[in-house]
């Protein structure tokens, strides 16, 4: 099986190359290893733009979905449900920290919950600004009107399908009544002339043509 070449051992590669270079006092050994030197900023600089890149992504998506929840409960409810989920979390660390000895895995599982009630306690802080910024809650005459225009897409592509199969249908059908009885514009005229020439021939002999 081949090996699969990673962003880290490139990295890895590159970091032996020119610490081997470092020994190279020569010209060309210097101009290689300020080559090498480059594409490692290089790379350092596009891991850094992909991890925040990513953060980000992960920033606006958690609040999207702050939004969203919002948008469909009141600001109350949904503050309401992140606090009640903080007392759970309390009552876990409450009951963690109780313990006569606290192992390694509790310590994790303390500090990952010390990191879900900061993770809530922002959410509440945000959730009164972030509604303003979505224009409230949905109304119930909203909420028809998404539906509305929610069904209307469906029933739009549904009918966009049909219509299409229908059209490849249709132009399957002419198509094979062309091949079926499509004449050339050649054959018809040869059609032509020997209908005429018969045509000459019978009056020929009927007197009518000299």
């Amino acid at each position: 099986m081949s090996k699969v070449v990673t962003a880290s051992i490139i990295k890895a590669e590159l970091k032996n190359l020119i610490l081997d270079l470092k020994q190279d006092k020569t010209d060309l050994g210097k101009k290689e290893m300020e080559k090498l030197l480059k594409a490692e900023e290089n790379i350092l600089e596009i891991e850094k733009k992909i991890k925040e890149t990513k953060d980000q992504y992960k920033k606006e998506t958690s609040e999207l979905e702050i939004k969203l929840e919002l948008k469909r409960l009141d600001a109350e409810i949904y503050t309401e449900e992140k606090r009640e989920l903080i007392q759970q979390i309390e009552k876990q660390i409450e009951t963690l920290n109780g313990l006569n000895t606290i192992s390694k895995d509790d310590k994790k599982k303390i500090n990952a919950l010390e990191k879900d009630k900061s993770t809530l306690e922002t959410q509440i802080n945000m959730a009164k600004t972030m509604l303003q910024e979505i224009g409230g809650q949905i109304t119930e005459e909203e909420a028809k009107n998404l539906i509305l225009k929610k069904l209307y897409v469906l029933i739009n592509q549904e009918l966009e399908r049909y219509l299409n199969a229908e059209k490849r249908s249709l132009i399957a059908g002419i198509e094979k009544l062309w091949d079926k009885y499509f004449i050339s514009s050649h054959d018809l005229e040869k059609e032509r002339n020997k209908t005429l020439q018969e045509l000459n021939g019978y009056l020929k002999g009927l007197g009518y043509l000299g």
